[in-house]
């Protein structure tokens, strides 16, 4: 039996998370996207509504990171953070039956 995460990713019994698309394995339950792969790019790659740049706001590097599916590229996650720090978006989930 699997566990609908989102539109896009599913745990099964073991805790492992994978695509909905193409079954690849993402990850696991304690980090589902381990092993998406990711791109960091400007900002202002995210789309026309982001026009403020950043050091107008931090003194930090800012960029625009994309966590994709490993097999069919779907793209799984997307936030604006600052460079040095992982993700804000963190996912915990919790085993099926544990």
């Amino acid at each position: 039996m699997s566990v609908f995460i989102d539109e896009n990713l599913e745990q099964d019994d073991a805790g492992l998370v994978s695509c909905r698309h193409c079954s690849a394995r993402v990850g696991v339950a304690a980090d589902p996207l381990r092993d998406a792969r990711v791109r960091e790019s400007a900002p202002r790659t995210a789309g026309p509504s982001v026009r403020a740049e950043a050091s107008n706001f931090t003194d930090r590097e800012v960029v625009f990171r994309q966590a994709f599916c490993p097999e069919c590229l779907t793209l799984l996650q997307a936030e604006i953070v600052p460079a040095d720090e992982p993700s804000f978006r963190i996912r915990s989930l919790k085993l099926v039956g544990a």
